[in-house]
């Protein structure tokens, strides 16, 4: 097939000779780092001497060019063994074009299309450490001049994509963490807290566990929670505050965390006693009483301790 090929090529470029067509016009092309290359849509005979080709030309920093040799494989051989490192290929490409979220895009294709590809690890490596990029910041244009700006809201999905692909890996541990970092970082502190409390839960082992804890203080002295959010982080909050409180006795931001879970509480009083409200609308009496009794149980110094007892006096059985 090769001497086939090369006596084709050679005609071609005799034909293009006698017709007075300049040799750089011909169908193939000859080098020592890839041996003869078709124009256009043209592909080599096997996907072992596209990827060779490919290659080659991502190891002498053609990254256009490679990319194209790539998709070529990728586009006649989607289902051969060499796909998997065609795909991954093309986020190198991208990544040393600086076109890092396209390089994440193809990096986490590789991992959706072909999950058993050898180059998993390295994968979630070079995902974990875009995400950094974008968490810190990079160069961006603002009105035509180079700015160094973060693009966290890229990070939190990236992390989110690591945390899912990866969930047993050192990576999807730290992008669990990093995630809640993110958040923090836009003022999104209710997912914050979330994603530290899910660090906790599935990472109990972790090295950053007390780091985790930590943040989840920090995030519940800066949120504003609201009643009707979903009361785990919520409670989660107010138990890691009372934790910090106890194990940071010398802290400065002591007197701020418990001025912070009297705020919490008041707010996961709220939440007990709108529940509570919600029933009596629906006219189911018992169920509301057993959110008013839980309210004063659980937040008796509340502002909301006061409202829930009557509630509770009005929803009495009255005599005879």
């Amino acid at each position: 097939m090769r001497t086939s090929r090369l006596l084709l090529a050679g005609i071609a470029l005799w034909l293009a000779g006698l017709a007075g067509v300049p040799a750089v016009h011909a169908a193939w092309v000859w080098s020592p780092q890839t041996g003869w290359i078709g124009p256009g849509g043209a592909v080599r005979d096997t996907p072992e001497e596209q990827l060779a080709v490919a290659v080659a030309f991502f190891d002498r920093k053609e990254y256009d060019r490679a990319l194209t040799e790539f998709r070529k494989l990728l586009k006649a051989y989607k289902d051969s063994p060499q796909a998997p490192e065609a795909q991954y290929y093309l986020g190198r490409c991208l990544e040393e074009q600086g076109e890092y979220y396209k390089a994440f895009k193809d990096y986490r294709k590789t991992l959706q299309v072909y999950p058993s590809t050898m180059r998993f690890e390295d994968i979630l490596e070079r995902e974990y450490q875009i995400a950094n990029h974008f968490l810190g910041g990079r160069k961006r244009k603002v009105l035509g001049l180079a700015a160094i700006l973060p693009a966290r809201d890229k990070a939190i999905e990236i992390f989110e994509s690591l945390v899912e692909d990866g969930p047993f890996s050192h990576y999807g541990e730290l992008a669990q963490y990093k995630l809640g970092l993110a958040h923090a970082a836009l003022g999104n502190y209710e997912q914050a807290v979330s994603a530290f409390e899910q660090l906790v839960v599935r990472y109990p082992e972790s090295p950053l566990v007390d780091d985790a804890r930590f943040q989840i203080a920090l995030a519940s002295l800066k949120g504003t929670f609201r009643a009707t959010y979903d009361q785990s982080p919520t409670d989660l909050a107010i138990r890691e505050l009372e934790v910090f409180t106890r194990e940071y006795a010398g802290s400065e931001l002591l007197e701020d965390a418990r001025q912070r879970i009297e705020t919490l509480k008041d707010r996961r009083a709220q939440h007990e006693y709108q529940v509570g409200q919600f029933y009596e609308r629906r006219k189911r009496r018992a169920a509301a009483a057993i959110y008013y009794h839980e309210l004063l149980e659980r937040y008796p110094g509340t502002s909301w301790a006061a409202k829930a007892a009557e509630r509770l006096q009005s929803l009495a059985p009255r005599p005879g």
